[in-house]
């Protein structure tokens, strides 16, 4: 299985799943009902048992539950695929609800595989809310359980009853010196670094695991690392600059931007130290084949995302921190001078805990999971991020506090994705069908909806330039157009010999975790240079509306919908391009380019992929949020996503950048936000 990235990291499956487009069946808060804890469940499967010798078992509402003992076994669609689930009954109740298989996304999947099966016990019913951030995976383990109990002969308008709950007033207080809101990279960075600075602290998460982008990412950028100084290959800090600089066209915040690149070779040292693993990578190991002899900025995740965050999170709580998990922040304290003093939050059992603090870290991962704010600022035009968790509670709640609204407009458009419905169709059909994505990294034509060539196709490696191009395009969609030629050279002799874009690797491995997948540069060598018949898998697919086949180019137009002669006329120019070794249209390398000359033809949609927000509040560049004079919020730090100045409207195009922000940014704020608490 071929990756692609997340960020400059990550595979393109990786985030494919679209978790956003699932945000319908998202909850913001935290789940409601009994506490989940494996003693629960088994005081609940008890009493069931209790009920059962009683005569029956009460559903949520108290009506009588009625099934056919046995195990029955069914699927349910999760994000990446089928979710088996074998669900044991009594005459009376759930006995039993076990995951037996899925490929759901690890970091990701975890909360929903473990906790909706023990709630769906431990509460006699199906009205189950989703898993902030997984309701895909949440609604298929939903679906199969509930086919299970129509197998058992169970009531399904009974079982699918909500439980009755009465509002819970009961508030928790407590008091530390800094209260940091999200538990991803820049969360758990800003807890960590201000416990390791004296000060008492307490890290708030709204699902129920680690999650975010910071536990899917492949790693961070620095100048400087000691890595980098042992191996003589420190990056110049004016390159770093000037890639900002051409990036953004100057709408950044140029003294936060030195501070960022100043302080992340610091930060990859001082996490290695705390427990999350990374080593310096060559550019273009992730598949951004265009990098290939840029400076090294990647230090890759060694155990990914996951591991890495779980690990500081332990060595945070060794050192005394608190952490809270499925405990939504819901409001900022301040007082009458405007100062925040800390964070109102919800527990899971419904009760409320306040956290008073004299500085609060606010780390909630932007607002890309918000398609009400996505369609505010960016129009009806839109691609949703791609972490449904990421809904702009932090930076809607800074704005409250008085911080300035910074860099709205900016966000990761990368590369190139299908839509969850679009996986919806080819899961079924073949469990292969993420080799799709593999043709997306060759220089193969490409049209938009109207039939017209749009881009240098040999750039399509830089793959924020790209992703942008494809957000610039009708529908956000392209089709990249093949041919039988290539598809035949392919089975002969591997993609390797369309484009060889590993060899440079060889006896020279290179290896990081990215979205907490290997990365192994002589598994991915081996992996093009083998010989592979793709026309059955594509014939496979060719009725799901992602791929289509014909045997000519004005047939194939017809089949994808595009204009005939706009198409036609955009492949003669591609191939007299190639012919002519000149392409005036887009300048690109047409020795590289990949030519149409043999039927049958393909042709593979994509959509638009955007990773997610990268702004919302403005603030400085010792990472406190600020007004629109520039002036301090008395005891509020904005890091990672959530802050705005480090982009301007598009992603830097080096290795690392959002990851190296996110924890640079994050441990920063934790420094500065103890030492405002120690004042």
């Amino acid at each position: 299985m071929q990756k692609k990235h997340w960020g400059y990291k990550g595979f393109l499956l990786a985030m494919i799943t679209m978790l956003v487009i699932s945000l319908t069946g998202c909850s913001s808060s935290a789940n409601k009902g009994t506490e989940v804890t494996p003693q629960n469940v088994e005081k609940q499967a008890a009493a069931a048992a209790t009920s059962q010798m009683a005569g029956a078992a009460p559903s949520a509402q108290g009506t009588a539950l009625s099934f056919k003992p046995g195990k029955y076994t069914a699927k349910g669609n999760g994000k990446n695929g089928p979710i088996e689930v074998e669900t044991e009954f009594t005459e009376t109740a759930i006995k039993n609800v076990k995951v037996l298989s899925q490929s759901e996304t690890e970091g990701i999947a975890q909360g929903p595989l473990k906790i909706v099966p023990e709630k769906i016990v431990s509460e006699q019913t199906l009205a189950i809310d989703a898993v902030s951030g997984a309701s895909m995976t949440t609604k298929g383990i939903l679906d199969a359980v509930e086919d299970c109990a129509k197998q058992a002969g169970g009531d399904l308008t009974v079982l699918k009853q909500a439980k009755a709950t009465a509002e819970n007033k009961e508030v928790e207080e407590i008091t530390v010196d800094v209260a940091v809101v999200g538990a991803g990279a820049a969360g758990t960075a800003a807890a960590l670094a201000a416990e390791d600075s004296g000060a008492s602290v307490v890290l708030l998460e709204k699902t129920a695991a680690p999650m975010g982008a910071g536990t899917m990412a492949g790693g961070m950028f620095a100048a400087d690392s000691q890595q980098q100084k042992d191996r003589k290959q420190t990056v110049s800090k004016q390159w770093l600059y000037e890639q900002y600089m051409a990036a953004s066209d100057g709408y950044m915040n140029s003294l936060l931007v030195r501070t960022i690149i100043d302080e992340a070779g610091k930060t990859v040292d001082w996490l290695n130290a705390s427990g999350a693993k990374m080593t310096l990578v060559d550019a273009g190991t992730g598949f951004a084949f265009e990098h290939i002899g840029m400076p090294a900025t990647l230090h890759g995740y060694q155990e990914g995302g996951t591991v890495a965050i779980k690990k500081l999170i332990k060595t945070f709580e060794s050192k005394s921190g608190q952490v809270r998990f499925s405990t939504p922040v819901t409001e900022l304290l301040t007082d009458s001078n405007g100062a925040v003093t800390g964070v109102m939050a919800k527990k899971e059992d419904g009760s409320h805990l306040k956290v008073n603090a004299k500085a609060v870290v606010i780390a909630t991962g932007g607002f890309g999971g918000n398609n009400e704010m996505m369609e505010k600022y960016f129009g009806k035009k839109f691609t949703p991020g791609q972490i449904a968790t990421n809904t702009g509670d932090g930076i809607q709640m800074a704005w409250k506090a008085g911080a300035d609204e910074y860099g709205m407009t900016s966000t990761q458009y990368f590369a190139q994705i299908f839509t969850p419905e679009e996986i919806a169709k080819l899961a079924p059909i073949n469990k292969d069908w993420y080799s799709l994505t593999k043709f997306s990294e060759y220089p193969n034509l490409r049209v938009n909806t109207l039939g017209q060539r749009f881009s240098d196709e040999t750039k399509v490696t830089l793959f924020a330039v790209h992703g942008a191009e494809i957000h610039m395009q009708p529908k956000e969609t392209e089709f990249l157009i093949l041919d039988s030629a290539m598809l035949n050279t392919i089975k002969k002799k591997g993609l390797a010999a369309i484009e060889p874009h590993f060899s440079k690797w060889k006896g020279n491995r290179q290896f990081y975790m990215e979205f907490n997948e290997p990365n192994d540069t002589d598994v991915i060598l081996a992996d093009e240079n083998r010989p592979t018949d793709y026309t059955p898998l594509l014939d496979s697919m060719k009725e799901t509306g992602v791929v289509h086949r014909a045997d000519s180019l004005e047939a194939l137009a017809q089949k994808i919908g595009v204009d005939k002669d706009t198409f036609l006329a955009s492949t003669k120019q591609y191939n007299t391009a190639i012919a002519q070794g000149n392409d005036p249209m887009f300048f690109s390398d047409t020795k590289r380019l990949v030519p149409l000359k043999q039927g049958p033809y393909y042709a593979i949609k994509y959509v638009g992929r955007n990773l997610g927000t990268l702004g919302g509040v403005r603030i400085n560049e010792k990472i406190e949020a600020t007004d629109s004079d520039g002036r301090a919020i008395p005891g509020l730090y904005v890091a990672g996503a959530d802050a705005g100045g480090m982009y301007g409207q598009a992603y830097v195009d080096f290795e690392g950048g959002t990851l190296g922000f996110a924890y640079t940014s994050g441990r920063l704020a934790g420094i500065h936000a103890a030492g405002y608490s120690h004042k």
